[in-house]
């Protein structure tokens, strides 16, 4: 199985000036801080309709210094606080 990750239509991203950013939950109103990876995956979100895990794995350990293993505890980490602040939703997909 192959989770695809699409953000959640009510929030709203502020990019600031040192490549962090910034999430605004409109539902709860609710800010959260992004570091610089964080950001860099929320606009390759805000990119696309949806993406799947390897792709956004690929994007980090291809644009960040980082081993994959070490993006993918991150990435994972990352996805979970993400899913359970409501900021994103996962669907499944089977492999073929």
């Amino acid at each position: 199985m192959s989770r695809k990750i699409r953000r959640e239509k009510a929030v709203a991203f502020t990019d600031l000036e040192d490549g962090s950013g910034v999430l605004l939950h409109l539902d709860n109103k609710f800010y959260y801080s992004l570091n610089i990876t964080g950001s860099f995956i929320w606009k390759l979100l805000e990119e696309k309709e949806e993406l799947s895990e390897e792709i956004l794995l690929e994007a980090v350990v291809d644009n960040f210094d980082v081993d994959l293993k070490e993006a993918k505890t991150d990435l994972d980490e990352f996805i979970e606080d993400l899913l359970k602040e409501g900021l994103i939703k996962i669907q499944q997909e089977k492999m073929e």
